[in-house]
């Protein structure tokens, strides 16, 4: 399918990437031999940096195309989980909820947490089912980058698109994996901050072509849902639609991931002092409602234009009934055909800075993790603050390579938000009790939170087909993480510790 992507576009593009890059690299100059200054930028990142950085990594390209593979099939109920991502985000950041606490204790990474509160075991076990469910978690990462790519630039009319895609991801992480390493947070502090000023202006460049475009409009937008999805585009707690469980649960995962999420929690943790921490969050409350909103509201835009184009409504709505299975084409596809040359470019420049952006983050954090803790404290001889970070350098690279290998050339689950949920949850419902017990509750025990986070391990039976089709995913998102929180306060009762570690 030919879009109007040009050479110029290509220019524009590699351009941008080129430019990045050299970037990230020039900022090791900055780094030294201070573990600390490469894992969080030795915690003294402003507000404004620090706040764009944090929406910049929330940007992912992962998250685009889901919002908007979620926007295109379910309407405008969907925009219910921007709405309780806002809400979430603004209440962490009102109150500080537990991000306050952790930044005031100076940590280099949120397992570091587990050990001061609990145990180096606990600490070295949360650390590893942390790695565990986010470098899993990013293995679709790629492949929602790669579907973008095929369909924005027209490659999907070529021959072989496939290996064309997979080669241009290949060297897109090896670039992430270079800078990222070479820099640190401060390469990723400062990449993010530009990647969120491209990514801002092209997404709001993409949405005024689409909603000035006769064809996708506001008023085309709501008769096209009204006529083919009805109620369920409309009320998202309507029996075929989402859901209240499902409502509820979107909110805890939200809110859970502001300070038990690795790659989140570090904008916390960057953060020039617990003011900082908690600000963040509440002027990057907009930004969560924006990254989840906009690209929704793009591909919506492509549901109405597809409906009435008569080359592709063959395609999109055969008989006059949308095929769902094409979503993860519509909006790259879409923007393709109607952004004119030059803009394109700038919308997939940006929209490439999103995934750079995403990944530069996650990589650190993952890195960082293994780093420092899961090899220092399992090594019986110190290790200085160099080779902690060549540590962290040779585990970023190991997991580009799994990137590389898992997240392009093997074919991933079909079901996008399934397999992102389930592999995040291993974590977090275990972690978010562990932690939020551990910062208000004197009573929270070694016990207590080393049975919650083994207990995430049952959230896996999500993926289980048997499970998953009598249970809604709603359901089992929050049966998961009330399972957790019961074991948590049943173990740290049953098995008391002494005396809190602080």
């Amino acid at each position: 399918m030919n879009t109007n992507f040009t050479g110029i576009d290509w220019v524009i593009v590699v351009g941008y990437i080129a430019g990045i890059t050299f970037l990230g690299n020039y900022l090791n100059r900055y780094i030294g031999t201070s573990s600390s200054t490469f894992m969080v930028g030795a915690g003294k990142s402003p507000l404004a940096l620090n706040t764009a950085s944090y929406i910049g990594t929330e940007l992912g390209l992962v998250t685009i195309m889901y919002a908007a593979i979620e926007g295109y099939t379910m309407g405008f109920s969907y925009l219910v989980i921007p709405l309780v991502a806002l809400l979430a985000s603004f209440i962490i950041g009102k109150t500080g909820f537990a991000v306050s606490k952790l930044r005031a204790l100076k940590l280099t990474t949120i397992p570091e947490f587990f050990e001061k509160r609990y145990s180096k075991k606990i600490r070295v076990l949360s650390a590893f089912m942390l790695v565990l469910a986010g470098v899993l978690n990013m293995g679709l990462f790629p492949k929602m980058g790669a579907a973008f790519i095929t369909y924005a630039t027209g490659i999907s009319a070529l021959s072989n698109p496939t290996m064309i895609v997979n080669i241009v991801m290949s060297v897109l992480i090896v670039l992430v994996v270079l800078y990222t390493i070479r820099g640190g947070m401060v390469a990723v502090l400062v990449c993010d901050f530009i990647q969120f000023c491209v990514l801002s202006v092209g997404l709001l460049i993409g949405l005024g072509f689409v909603l000035m475009n006769e064809s996708s409009g506001m008023n085309e937008i709501v008769n096209s849902y009204t006529l083919t999805l009805g109620e369920r585009s409309f009320n998202p707690f309507s029996s075929d639609s989402y859901g209240t469980a499902y409502i509820i649960w979107m909110f805890i995962v939200f809110f859970v991931f502001g300070f038990a999420w690795g790659p989140t929690v570090a904008r916390a943790l960057t953060a020039k002092n617990e003011a900082v921490a908690r600000k963040t969050f509440l002027l990057g409350t907009p930004g969560q409602f924006i990254r989840l909103a906009l690209p929704a509201l793009i591909a919506m835009g492509a549901f109405a234009y597809f409906r009435k184009d008569g080359d592709l409504a063959a395609y999109f709505f055969p008989n006059g009934t949308p095929d769902m299975s094409h979503a993860i084409e519509a909006m790259p596809l879409f923007l393709g055909k109607l952004l004119p040359v030059g803009f394109i470019g700038v919308l997939t420049a940006g929209l490439l800075a999103a995934f750079m952006s995403t990944h530069d983050s996650y990589l650190l954090t993952w890195g960082s993790v293994i780093s420092h803790d899961i090899v220092v404290p399992l090594k019986k001889a110190k290790i200085n603050g160099k080779q902690e970070i060549w540590i962290a350098r040779l585990a970023i690279v190991i997991i580009g390579v799994f990137l590389l290998v898992w997240g392009i050339w093997y074919e991933l689950p079909d079901s996008i938000w399934t397999y992102m949920a389930i592999t995040g949850n291993i974590y977090l419902t275990g972690a978010a009790s562990a932690i939020i017990g551990g910062l208000y509750w004197k009573r929270s025990s070694k016990t207590g939170a080393l049975a919650a986070l083994l207990s995430g391990l049952a959230s896996v039976a999500g993926i289980i087909p048997v499970v998953s089709e009598v249970l809604p995913i709603g359901v089992l998102g929050l049966s998961a993480y009330l399972f957790s929180a019961v074991v948590f306060i049943v173990f740290s009762l049953m098995f008391p510790d002494k005396k809190a570690s602080i």
